[in-house]
């Protein structure tokens, strides 16, 4: 069976590994050159995702990515007080591993170096165009003329996903959430953070983790306009930086020394919520990671799940003789799970923005809010893929 990945980022190349693994073979063709960045500095994957990782043989991973053990989260209000917790000090007990914080960008050129080791054929500068499904599989067209026949097709292309769009027409699109995400890494002498730091600040929300003198920062900004594509891409980062220090004046320490540290932001990311799709999949056309759920950030979820989704693909199509059958294991196993973390995430989301009455409420209410949060958050981290093939 020849089976032809769109998108080589997280989901496409842990796809590609995980088909290896099952005994099949994929190959990846991505719109990026080989060198492009895949958008967005640092992620966390979660004691699920890593242990998706280890069920392809590829626990090594977030250690040779330069990643580094990270369990629990600690919320403070604009005025310093910790208004929450939830603590993770016993994830690896319960769970088996512990969260990893990783530049997002090690993390997609370690799957895709493991890949391409493996025999994976990759295609940069690939832009799909046309996708036409037939009888006996589907033919790819890209904007350079190439065409490629595959039996199956696998849209792993992000939340802004081309299969979607060519096989879909009328699926929703992603809708601006009127969030831009900007963050990096900068030098700075702060003690090791044994939990991520979370900040409602007074005017937007902020989020650090530090490491071996390395401060990991994020911030959540207002904008209520949706930027055009590409128009973040190349920032004014005096500007920038700038107006990100203005935004966080006045909030808790240590802030605002992160941000006169940062000289710059690595980048600027708008945030997009995705609606439930009526279907993931036709006979020979399927979705995988953010082109068929794609988990707002504040989920901490977005590469787990796709790791996950990954795994289990790869398991149905290897015990599934039929595409069309291998698809509908694939969704039953799937889609239930990968929907209630998108809906958890764009709740979390919804409490981030600022308020004067909003931020009262949410400090009286956010234990509460994290009680009740607890229970999902112990189901998700305790998803074992290797249970569900």
């Amino acid at each position: 069976m020849k089976i032809l990945i769109v998108g080589g980022g997280i989901a496409g190349s842990a796809l590609a590994l995980a088909l290896h693994r099952a005994g099949l073979t994929g190959e990846v063709a991505e719109a990026r050159p080989d060198t492009g960045d895949t958008g967005g500095a640092f992620l966390t994957l979660a004691p699920n995702g890593v242990n998706a990782l280890r069920a392809l043989g590829l626990g090594d991973v977030p250690a040779a990515a330069g990643g580094f053990e990270l369990s629990g989260l600690d919320f403070r209000n604009a005025r310093g007080r910790r208004i929450g917790e939830l603590p993770g000090e016993h994830d690896q007990q319960r769970y088996g591993a512990r969260g990893v914080v990783l530049r997002r960008s090690r993390l997609r050129a370690a799957l895709v170096d493991r890949a391409r080791a493996a025999g994976v054929a990759y295609t940069f500068d690939a832009r799909l165009e046309r996708l036409d499904e037939h009888t006996g599989g589907v033919r790819a067209v890209f904007a350079d003329g190439r065409v490629v026949d595959a039996d199956i097709v696998i849209g792993a292309d992000g939340v802004w996903s081309t299969v979607r769009r060519l096989t879909w027409p009328d699926a929703p699109t992603p809708a601006y959430t009127g969030i831009v995400d900007c963050g990096g890494w900068t030098a700075m002498s702060l003690p090791d953070t044994a939990r991520q730091q979370m900040v409602f600040g007074r005017r937007a929300f902020f989020g650090y983790a530090a490491h071996d003198g390395l401060v990991y920062w994020f911030t959540n900004v207002p904008h209520r306009r949706e930027p055009r594509r590409g128009e973040l891409d190349r920032l004014d980062q005096a500007r920038w930086m700038a107006d990100i220090r203005a935004l966080h004046d006045g909030d808790p320490a240590p802030v605002p020394a992160i941000l006169a540290a940062a000289e710059s932001s690595l980048g600027a990311w708008p945030v997009y919520d995705l609606r439930s799709l009526d279907a993931w999949h036709t006979s020979r056309v399927c979705l995988v990671g953010d082109a068929a759920h794609a988990a707002s950030p504040s989920s901490g979820q977005g590469a787990s799940l796709a790791v996950e989704d990954a795994a289990v693909l790869a398991g149905c199509l290897r015990d599934r003789a039929e595409p069309v059958v291998a698809f509908d294991d694939f969704v039953t196993r799937r889609r239930d799970r990968a929907e209630a973390i998108v809906r958890m995430g764009r709740r979390i989301g919804d409490r981030k923005i600022t308020s004067a009455a909003g931020n009262l409420f949410r400090d009286l209410m956010l234990p509460t809010f994290l009680k009740m949060g607890a229970k999902a958050g112990q189901e998700q981290y305790a998803y074992r893929v290797d249970a569900q093939r």
